[in-house]
C-alpha cells in the first residue's frame, strides 16, 4: 500500500487570481480577499476553508440541486450506499451559483497544492436523505478531492456520528493512535455550510449513514495539475462510482 506522504498538501505557493462571478448583480470573487486556509492535522494532510459568504448564494443552489435531483433519480442515478442521489456535470447547470462554488474547487486546489492551473477530471453533488451512505472508497484519477458543503442536514440526537465525513485509512496518523499502521479510531469531519476540504485522492474515506429529514447536500471534485486523457464522466453515471 502507497504511503501517504505527509505535506502532501500545504498552503504554499499561493496564486492570485481577481477572477469574480456575477449572481444576481454581485460580483462574487471566486478567492475573496482574506480567505483563510487551515489544517486538520499536524501533517496537514487535509485542509479546509470556509466562506463567509455562503449564505447569499446558498439557497438558489439548494433549489438548483434539489429540482436537478429529481431528474437524476428519475434516470436511476440514486443509490442508499453510494450516496443517495448522484448529479454530474456542475458546468453544465446554467447556475452561475454552482459555477462559483467549482471555480472556488479550483482556486482552493491551487492555493493548497501551489499550483498554477487546476484539472477537474470530474464533479458531482450527493444528495442524502435518511439512511444513505457512502462506503468506504478513494478517488480514482485525482491528485486531490475536494468537497463542499452546501447543506449538512439535520442532526441525529441519537447517533452524534450520523452524516459525518469519516477518514478510516491505516495510513493517515490520526486514525492510528493505538498502533501505527493500524486504523483504530476513525476521524470524523463534522463540516458546516460553505466549508470545503481538500484530501490527497488516495486518502480512504466514507460518509456515516444520515439520520435527518433534511437532505443532506455536499458537492465534490477530482482534480489534477494536469488533464487526463480520457474521461470518467460515462462511467461514473453508468457505475455510480462514489
Amino acid at each position: 500500500m502507497t504511503v501517504i506522504k505527509s505535506s502532501i498538501l500545504c498552503s504554499q505557493g499561493v496564486m492570485t487570481r481577481d477572477d469574480t462571478i456575477d449572481i444576481a448583480g454581485t460580483a462574487f470573487p471566486v478567492w475573496p480577499e482574506g480567505q483563510q486556509i487551515s489544517a486538520f492535522d499536524e501533517e496537514r494532510t487535509v485542509l479546509r476553508t470556509r466562506f463567509e459568504d455562503a449564505a447569499s448564494y446558498h439557497p438558489a443552489l439548494t433549489a438548483k440541486v434539489l429540482a436537478l435531483a429529481e431528474k437524476a433519480e428519475a434516470a436511476g442515478q440514486r443509490s442508499r450506499s453510494l450516496g443517495g442521489t448522484k448529479i454530474y456535470a456542475m458546468h453544465e447547470w446554467d447556475s452561475p451559483e454552482a459555477d462559483l462554488v467549482e471555480a472556488r474547487a479550483a482556486a482552493f486546489f491551487r492555493r493548497a497544492m501551489g499550483a498554477p492551473e487546476a484539472y477537474i477530471d470530474i464533479g458531482w453533488t450527493n444528495l442524502y436523505r435518511r439512511g444513505e451512505y457512502v462506503l468506504p472508497h478513494s478517488h480514482i484519477r485525482a491528485l486531490a478531492g475536494v468537497v463542499y458543503m452546501l447543506e449538512s442536514g439535520d442532526r441525529d440526537p441519537a447517533d452524534e456520528d450520523a452524516g459525518l465525513f469519516t477518514i478510516v485509512d491505516p495510513r493517515y496518523g490520526p486514525c492510528c493512535e493505538v498502533e501505527r499502521g493500524r486504523m483504530t479510531n476513525p476521524v470524523r469531519l463534522d463540516l458546516q455550510p460553505g466549508t470545503m476540504i481538500i484530501f490527497p485522492g488516495q486518502l480512504v474515506h466514507c460518509v456515516n449513514p444520515y439520520g435527518g429529514e433534511r437532505p443532506r447536500i455536499t458537492l465534490s471534485w477530482n482534480i489534477n495539475r494536469e488533464p487526463l486523457p480520457g474521461s470518467m464522466l460515462d462511467s461514473a453515471r453508468s457505475q455510480q462510482r462514489p
